[in-house]
């Protein structure tokens, strides 16, 4: 039986949306095939793991808390020629650190420092294997920016936008420029617009601007979050559309896509994962089976078949271009009068691993088989990486051996 470490929580706004994916993703494991092993990066940066992580009532962390659980090292040494291990640090200083073996990572943080390829760099670095998108498609999603810079030269429809970089410590935006810039790119009328972190997730952040100073207001508000935020025209009638896509079942295919339901404008925070169950939480437990019907459409009709292919196709050839892994969902923002759709965003890593997208297709994909795909092409991936650095193949050697 193999050990499955899912890491989850970390240093980012999105921690608390990161610790119900993983205990979902725990949760739903095969337990005759793999043995979970909880791996909780707390707020702190320190590492933990213990039984009472499994437990969505043990968080958030607290002093008496840590007492049940195991602080955590990764031993910065080569492990490509070995089984990884994590050592687990005693107590008590007169006992030796403890080993704790596994065969694979999942990273299940959201966000900053988990979803952005600086995880991944960790892992590669290291020779850890681990599943889902590699540092550089990692990375590469992570940015809006670049997303839509890159795609839209794909073929594939984006929003127009404005990259504005956290300025340097003691300096101001420009107004002026800012303005310019405004118009330059959404036309003489250009607001509303929407000021959006430029490598976060699960709409935090997402700020509506009316005029000059609410943009000015939402990017200081992100420039405490991220290093950078972009502004998109609003789009009128505003309609979101998401789609997951994955290669872990064999072959390249697409879910099915859901129109997520909201209660204002724009899908904010709460409407993704403040409403569901008896909690309020949308954790996509059995519990809330019923969330997938009161909180979304699915395959909703006024799409058709034309607008669904494109839709799929769209997301295909993203997942393909950034060479993605893992079950990931790509998200379409749409003008529900005029039918204009356009690519949003790329989510490597998404709340739930998208599982209800995948339960609700054909065929169907449980969330237990889910978690084994992703596994098990996380186990081929870390295989296929294997190779010889020995540095006298290439005639790189400068020092010689006695």
């Amino acid at each position: 039986m193999k050990t499955i470490a899912v890491i989850f929580g970390g240093e980012s706004v999105e921690h608390d949306v990161s610790i119900l994916t993983a205990l979902q993703f725990m949760n739903a494991m095969d337990p005759e095939k793999y043995l979970s092993l909880p791996v909780y990066v707390a707020p702190d940066g320190v590492w933990w793991s213990g039984e009472k992580l499994r437990k969505k009532d043990f968080y958030p962390l607290t002093q008496a808390g840590k007492k049940d659980l195991t602080p955590l090292t990764l031993p910065f040494e080569s492990f490509r020629r070995q089984k990884p291990y994590f050592l687990a640090n005693q107590r008590s200083k007169f006992k030796k650190q403890k080993k704790i073996p596994f065969d694979l990572i999942v990273p299940a943080i959201h966000g900053s420092h988990g979803e952005d390829g600086t995880l991944q760099g960790l892992f590669e670095f290291t020779g850890l294997p681990y599943a889902g998108s590699g540092v550089l498609a990692a990375a590469a999603a992570m940015d809006k920016a670049f997303t839509k810079t890159h795609l839209s030269g794909l073929g594939i429809p984006v929003l127009p936008h404005i990259l504005v970089k956290k300025p340097d410590e003691g300096t101001f935006i420009s107004p002026d420029e800012l303005a310019k810039g405004i118009k330059q790119a959404f036309g003489a009328k250009p607001y509303p617009v929407i000021v959006k972190p430029c490598h976060l997730g699960s709409s935090i952040g997402v700020t509506p601007a009316e005029n000059m100073d609410d943009v000015i207001a939402g990017l200081l508000f992100c420039f405490r979050i991220d290093t950078a935020a972009i502004l998109e025209p609003f789009v009128d009638n505003l309609v979101e559309y998401n789609v997951a896509v994955s290669r872990a079942f064999g072959s390249l295919r697409t879910s099915v896509i859901e129109r997520p339901l909201k209660e204002r404008e724009f899908l904010a925070f709460c409407d993704k994962y403040l409403t569901g169950d008896k909690d309020g939480l949308k954790t996509g437990t059995a519990s809330a089976e019923g969330m997938a019907s009161l909180n979304r459409v699915i395959n909703p009709g006024e799409l058709g078949k034309a607008k669904t292919e494109k839709i799929k196709t769209w997301a295909l050839s993203a997942f393909k271009e950034l060479n993605l892994a893992g079950s990931v969902r790509i998200d379409f923002l749409g003008n529900e009068k005029t039918g204009e759709l356009w690519l949003n965003e790329i989510n490597t890593i998404p709340g739930s691993f998208a599982y209800y997208l995948w339960q609700e297709s054909e065929p169907s994909v449980s969330f237990t088989n889910l978690t084994t795909a992703i596994i098990e092409e996380g186990l081929r991936q870390s295989a296929a990486k294997s190779f010889d650095t020995d540095r006298t193949l290439g005639g790189a050697a400068i020092f010689k051996n006695d």
